[in-house]
């Protein structure tokens, strides 16, 4: 029997304020009916700290992020949408829900298995 190969996403905060992370990664069985990914938010990752936010077999992912001053961490004008809510969140990617606010999220190839640190700064 083959061993599965997880991948273990975390984000490094070596911005000088504390920042906020939102991802969104591929969830088939149960978001199947609502784009087949799955929405999470918000992580608290204060400067020089780094928060462990996901394990997944998939090799993409998708991620936002936010500092108390007001800088983000985004796709850019032409990436894919998620929303996201001020308070945590679950859901999946095709739900918009009373009081979100849509936000354009960066890719992440998360490789073949293993940590997966995306620095943020």
């Amino acid at each position: 029997m083959s061993e599965i190969n997880y991948s273990k996403l975390y984000f490094r905060n070596d911005y000088h304020h504390r920042l906020w992370v939102a991802i969104m990664f591929p969830a088939p069985d149960a978001c199947a009916e609502f784009g087949r990914w799955r929405t999470k938010g918000w992580w608290s990752v204060d400067t020089g700290g780094q928060a462990f936010v996901l394990k997944t077999i998939f090799r993409t992912a998708y991620f936002y992020a936010e500092a108390e001053d007001g800088a983000i961490w985004d796709g850019g004008p032409n990436a894919p949408i998620m929303y996201v809510t001020q308070s945590s969140f679950e859901s999946c990617h095709l739900i918009n829900t009373a009081g979100s606010r849509p936000v354009r999220v960066d890719r992440l190839n998360l490789g073949t298995g293993g940590a997966f640190v995306q620095p943020l700064g």
